[in-house]
């Protein structure tokens, strides 16, 4: 029998442990190397040149990303300056790893048998996702790990009742917020609201006063970036991001744009560099306050896309953009379905681009599990609209959070605020990467693939638990 109750023995987190080591010897067979190479070139980052050299300054006038990913960047570049790569490599072995082990402690915590786990941790940690972004250094694998973590830290709360911990739980959602722009003030309040209706008394004060300070910290940031440039918010980018591949066609914009719905800026490619944009007035040699926010390039001589007339085009572009949607809601209704589409492909999809070694054995072991696992088929670019192929993940991936929901309202009540925040975080991921964006979406559902991996242990659980007691009821 499938025991569900959580053991107290440890060699499940011996197995997680093995898992990894495993995972590394994976990565090694598809030749995915560490990849450390997009700090020079990737846009969400500031001139390597600032990151070693004035770094403070650099991230004070900051506005196209949140600043703690750049703060981490700088601090690891300043500290290991010799041994820049290894460094990251070293903190990105211990993340990853702390990954699998808080998601074992957590499917524990919910229930999940040590069977299950031991199951669910091969499913999930050798896969090309993980192999992939536990060796990149961007933010999808510390994002991951801090949306897992606030879960754990809520749960923990529960259990204990310590006001530390929802102290800690509230600070770590101001990191991820200051540090991935789609992780917004309004994400934050609704999913406080929301878990705080489903705890008691002294719990519920304690969770709404936590949430305070923190949220108070975010929009401060945000404040400092409106002051700059006019953008209250994360990322200066939303204007930019609306953008990309609107399903309209070139006559269509043409008359569009003879009638002065678009401006002059707009473009298929909303990221363009400076040198193509000068002769519409932007980028004109003027006062110089700092590097980061006046320099059109940086010193690599790649585009800065911190530049203050970024934020300003794409303040342009997102009144066009909110135009298009009130006007052709047809053509942004394609877009967002095709978002959708892309966010529930297996994937990696979007990052062979970005790293420096060969990624035709991940692309071939990719194709084989969606082609054997998923029951898809393999993407084809360029993309075009509702073209991206269907596969399992439309229909688990809604009936997974169908079942959080369920156990949100009929769930243990020590675990209904878990599934609260659970659920509120994916769905707030999933609406908002997919209005958006238009091309990464599946990196962005990775994001939040812990917590999906959750549910689906806590529904095969359920599942088992629901088949064992009406057979033994039967026989009874």
């Amino acid at each position: 029998m499938l025991d569900v109750t959580p053991k107290r023995s440890t060699w499940v987190y011996l197995w997680a442990a093995a898992v990894f080591f495993v995972s590394l010897f994976i990565a090694r067979l598809l030749e995915i190397g560490f990849a450390a190479n997009g700090i020079e070139f990737l846009y969400q980052y500031l001139d390597p040149q600032i990151l070693r050299e004035d770094l403070l300054s650099g991230l004070y006038y900051l506005h196209a990303q949140p600043p703690l990913f750049n703060l981490f960047l700088g601090v690891v570049m300043k500290l290991f300056p010799e041994a820049t790569s290894s460094a990251f490599a070293v903190f990105y072995v211990a993340m990853s790893l702390g990954l699998l082990v808080v998601l074992v402690w957590l499917m524990r915590r919910l229930g999940i048998s040590d069977l299950l786990i031991s199951i669910l941790l091969p499913l999930f940690a050798w896969t090309p996702n993980f192999l992939v972004y536990s060796h990149w250094v961007f933010y999808t694998l510390p994002v991951a790990l801090l949306v897992l973590g606030m879960a754990a830290l809520l749960m923990a709360y529960i259990d204990s009742g310590k006001q530390w911990l929802v102290h800690l739980f509230s600070w770590t959602a101001a990191v991820l917020m200051l540090t991935r722009a789609l992780y917004h003030p309004l994400w934050f309040v609704v999913m406080v609201v929301g878990v705080s209706l489903l705890l008691r008394g002294e719990k519920r004060k304690t969770l709404l006063v936590s949430a305070i300070a923190p949220l108070l910290v975010v929009n401060l940031v945000y404040l400092k970036n409106y002051v700059q440039v006019g953008s209250y918010g994360g990322s200066s980018w939303l204007g930019m991001n609306l953008t990309k591949r609107w399903p309209l066609s070139q006559a269509k914009m043409a008359t569009l744009r003879g009638q002065g719905h678009l401006p002059p800026v707009w473009h298929r490619r909303p990221f363009r560099e400076p040198d193509d944009l000068r002769h519409l007035g932007y980028f004109a040699p003027g006062n110089m306050v700092h590097p980061a926010l006046d320099e059109p390039y940086k010193t690599n001589g790649e585009p800065n896309f911190n530049h203050r007339d970024y934020a300003t085009i794409s303040q342009e572009m997102q009144r066009t953009a909110a135009f298009l949607i009130l006007h052709y809601p047809g053509p942004y209704l394609q877009r967002s379905v095709t978002a959708f589409l892309l966010y529930l492909q297996p994937g990696p999809n979007a990052v062979d681009f970005l790293v420096d070694y060969d990624f035709s054995r991940v692309h071939r072991l990719r194709d084989a599990l969606t082609r054997t696992l998923f029951l898809g088929g393999p993407i084809q670019r360029p993309i075009r609209m509702l073209a991206p192929p269907v596969n399992l993940w439309l229909l688990v991936f809604p009936a997974l959070v169908g079942f959080g929901l369920y156990r949100v309202f009929r769930g243990e009540a020590s675990q209904r605020p878990v599934f609260a925040y659970a659920v509120t975080t994916i769905l707030w991921v999933t609406l908002t990467s997919n209005l958006i964006e238009i091309g990464e979406n599946d990196r962005m559902r990775w994001e939040v693939e812990p917590l999906l991996t959750l549910l689906l242990g806590s529904a095969v659980t359920s599942v088992y638990s629901r088949l064992t007691s009406s057979g033994a009821a039967g026989k009874a």
